[in-house]
């Protein structure tokens, strides 16, 4: 069994580095071009399934996708991004500012630090396990699934697959519209392509979480 992941597209959040967690922030123009030459790669890959985070950027996403592919998306809330709490709307800046105590607890902790309001990594983690777990139990090995969701939990995920500390997912990044693709065989769950965004050319510009 293969799993796609895809990074949703980008929004205006995005550009201004401001927090979105579960906010419903729609995509920009050029994340619904980004979305529309996702589909356009994915299309050749005969996928059984298609799911999503259902918050809207995903979701706009994952439409998008869908209709290339003729397939109808299945929300999914444990795909959802990490819920940021207060961090919502703020950028890094404002919130060192804002929270200098809670920020410092962060970078001793990042994994663990619960977002005020909000989630811990840790959480996450958990969360978007789960996701994993009820997608493989509705699939035949062979299938082709592909998943829409957000850069935070998709990190989180790979984390608990490669072994590597959840203190260190902000040494991986995913493009907005990327493909990161995990496999399943007589060794487990083996991440094979990491944040894979050769179908974007110049659309690929680092923006906020």
């Amino acid at each position: 069994m293969r799993i796609i992941f895809v990074r949703h597209g980008e929004t205006p959040w995005n550009v201004t580095l401001q927090y979105q967690g579960h906010v419903n922030v729609p995509l920009n123009e050029r994340g619904q071009t980004q979305a529309r030459l996702t589909a356009e790669r994915l299309v050749r890959l005969d996928a059984s399934a298609l799911y999503t985070s259902d918050i809207a950027r995903a979701a706009e996403t994952a439409a998008i996708i869908g209709q290339h592919l003729g397939k109808t998306p299945i929300p999914m809330p444990e795909l959802r991004e990490i819920d940021v709490g207060k961090w919502e709307g703020l950028t890094p800046e404002e919130l060192y500012r804002r929270y200098p105590d809670h920020m410092a607890e962060y970078q001793r902790d990042p994994a663990r630090t619960v977002r005020l309001g909000g989630e811990s990594y840790a959480q996450l983690q958990v969360r978007a396990l789960v996701a994993l777990e009820k997608i493989a139990a509705a699939h035949r090995p062979g299938e082709t699934i592909i998943a829409v969701s957000h850069g935070g939990t998709i990190r989180a995920l790979l984390c608990h697959i490669i072994d590597l500390d959840l203190g260190n997912f902000g040494k991986m990044w995913l493009d907005n519209g990327s493909l990161t693709e995990i496999r399943y065989g007589s060794h487990g769950w083996r991440l094979v392509r990491l944040n894979d965004a050769a179908h974007l050319e110049d659309l690929v510009a680092e923006g906020g979480e």
